[in-house]
């Protein structure tokens, strides 16, 4: 039964990791191909489009068309828009819940039996991939944040100078630091290749989820259809968006006595044991001798990483609002 089991949710972990890997690659491949058969696609005429009707469609299907597939990356928190957000590879992310998976299931299948550790095991695995994706995308978002300001401002100095929209963009895409760097290179991108300025802009608040970007998508919109002096516009709208990063780098730093207070209670457990091994050395040894005190050691963990997990995500909140 036991064995049965076991093979059951190793054939089970493998399915769900191929079908993430296949959701992943396939996702970042077909995003790429769609972009450069976009680029690659000219003017259609009226025509050409009545004419095609007739025939069977061999349109490429953006990977969020498919619901199934777009859920399972909304759940693994992966972003195929930002590949270059991507520091870990996600073959090396999805090992990682391989062996969480697998050492949670053989660890809890001695508590709840071979069928309970299964989904244990499962549930385990996808939290760490999800926590490393996420924790990559937070990593990304928080460093385009703060480039914003330094953005507006080369922006700004361009159109003092001369510059047309266009190639301010561009000046930002050759000047500024990743990821901004990358990011406006995909604006003047899609910009080379008919896409309004607002719009392209405001693909990079989709990506990202800045609203800065949003902010500055909608002022360039308005701008192009009332008209007035741009380089005002943006001044008050560089102004604004450094009020904003200055109020949250001081929301991070009010945090920081909120996150050393969480490494103290983190930390304590551990520096009291530690001295308890010093001052009486067998004390402890109950906890790597027997089974229950093992699993009793293991539970404590277990709880200190959702209390450690909890804490974060209070600490974010708050930073956030």
């Amino acid at each position: 039964m036991e064995i049965g089991a076991g093979l059951l949710f190793l054939g089970a972990l493998a399915l769900a990791l191929l079908a993430g890997a296949v959701a992943l690659f396939g996702a970042a491949s077909n995003r790429q191909l769609k972009d450069r058969v976009r680029t690659a696609g000219g003017v259609v005429r009226e025509t050409d489009l009545v004419a095609a009707s007739a025939v069977p469609s061999i349109r490429l299907s953006a990977p969020t068309e498919n619901r199934v597939l777009a859920l399972l990356i909304r759940l693994v928190g992966y972003s195929p828009e930002v590949p270059q957000a991507q520091i870990i590879p996600w073959p090396a992310v999805v090992m990682a819940g391989l062996a969480t998976a697998l050492a949670t299931y053989w660890r809890a299948r001695t508590w709840v039996g071979p069928l309970g550790a299964a989904p244990l095991g499962l549930l385990a695995g996808g939290l760490v991939v999800r926590f490393i994706f996420r924790w990559q995308h937070r990593r990304y978002r928080d460093a385009l944040f703060g480039q914003i300001p330094d953005a507006l401002g080369l922006i700004i100095r361009a159109i003092r100078a001369g510059l047309p929209m266009g190639e301010a963009l561009r000046s930002v895409s050759r000047e500024m630091p990743p990821p901004t760097k990358e990011e406006f290179a995909r604006v003047v991108g899609e910009i080379a290749i008919g896409r309004p300025i607002d719009q392209a802009i405001w693909r990079v608040y989709e990506r990202s989820g800045i609203t800065e970007f949003a902010f500055l998508s909608v002022t360039l919109g308005l701008q192009s259809q009332t008209g007035g002096s741009l380089a005002e516009t943006l001044e008050n709208l560089a102004d604004l968006v450094r009020k904003r990063v200055a109020m949250a780098q001081r929301a991070s730093a009010l945090a920081a006595e909120a996150k050393t207070s969480a490494l103290i209670l983190v930390a304590l457990p551990f520096i009291c044991v530690f001295a308890m091994t010093l001052i009486r050395p067998n004390h402890l040894s109950t906890f790597f001798t027997t089974q229950a005190g093992f699993n009793m050691m293991v539970a404590g963990l277990t709880l200190m990483g959702f209390g450690i997990l909890t804490i974060r995500w209070l600490i974010r909140n708050a930073q956030e609002g």
